[in-house]
Order: structure tokens, then sequence, then C-alpha cells
């Protein structure tokens, strides 16, 4: 394990973020689902990851909805601390890597997950919308994405038509911009 290092422990994510002031963030923060500081769990994950390291969840039970919630936020993964020392191991290089830990526990509540979702978007749908959601005209976005004016129309129609289906209208191109926002679109239209 010469590879990970203890770089420093906090009890609030205020008291991570003020140590954090004096150096660089570290790569990985692992953080406790429920602090004692009654912290709601998906805002510690924003500002964690506002500070610049990426986020590994644990707890000891797993709260569906927060749990959910932290993974909305941008945490990396989640475990519950009744793992082996080598799993959590594992799990924080797979993050400091860049990549998730999914945990058979993580991957139960995303698979029991009744919240409304991100709409299934075809390729071309994303590109679309994210051309079009941080701010150009929507010919500027055609053409970045490759398609006709009349083409993109048509497929921003679509993606409006799929988030209201899915329970999360979007009317406006602010609306828009909070999709892509929400949902973690890159501007490539991948997830990030």
């Amino acid at each position: 394990m010469e590879d990970i290092l203890l770089v420093s422990t906090a009890a609030t994510v205020e008291e991570y973020l003020d140590a954090l002031d004096e150096g660089t963030p570290p790569d990985v923060v692992l953080l406790d689902l429920n602090l004692r500081d009654h912290t709601v769990p998906a805002d510690n994950v924003a500002r964690v990851r506002a500070g610049g390291a990426r986020v590994l969840v644990v707890s000891t039970v797993p709260d569906a909805d927060n749990v959910l919630a932290t993974i909305g936020a941008g945490a990396a993964g989640y475990l519950t601390k009744n793992h082996a020392l080598d799993v959590l191991v594992d799990a924080v290089r797979e993050v400091a890597a860049g990549g998730s830990a999914i945990s058979p526990e993580l991957a139960f509540v995303l698979s029991r997950n009744a919240r409304t979702g991100r709409p299934k978007l075809s390729p071309q749908e994303r590109a679309v919308l994210t051309a079009y959601a941080p701010g150009p005209t929507l010919a500027a976005a055609a053409r970045r994405a490759g398609v006709a004016y009349g083409t993109a129309r048509e497929y921003l129609e679509r993606v409006k038509r799929k988030y209201t289906e899915v329970g999360r209208p979007t009317r406006t191109k602010l609306d828009l911009a909070d999709r892509v926002r929400e949902d973690r679109w890159d501007l490539r239209g991948q997830v990030r």
C-alpha cells in the first residue's frame, strides 16, 4: 500500500475545507455518509468536489436515498464499512485513477432506483443538447453537432419530450442547461 498515503482527517466537511486552504487537495476523500454535524450528505459531496478532490462515500448503513443523492452530487463510489481493507484500498485506487467504485451495495441501490432519471437520448440528440444548452444559437449548435438546422430543432423537441416522459419537464433553454448540469453531460455528450 505504498501508493496510498493518509494525509489528514477531519470530523466535518467544514474542518476539512479549512485545512484545505493550507495546501492542495488530496486525490480522494473518504467521506462518511452521515456526519455527526447532521449536514446533508449530497451537499457534503458537492463541497468536497468543489475543493478539487474525488469522493468515495462510506457508511455503516446503506441509506438508499442519500446514497443516490451523493452519487448525483458527484461521488465516484460508495462502500459500506463492513468491507475488508483490501476492498477499500482497491476502491480508493480506482477512484484516484478517475474511475468509479461500484460496490455490491451501490449496484443494488442503483438497480432499485425508483426515482425519475435521465432519459435515453441518442448520440445525435446528446450532441445537439450539449452544443445548444451552454448558450450558442440553435444554428451554431447545429453546425457544431454536424446536422442541419431543422434536424437540430427536431432533436431538441425530442429531448424535451423525453425529459417530460421521465417526469422532468424541460421547456426553456435554461431548463436544458440545468438538465445538462444535473445529468452530468459533458460538452461531448458523454456522462462525466
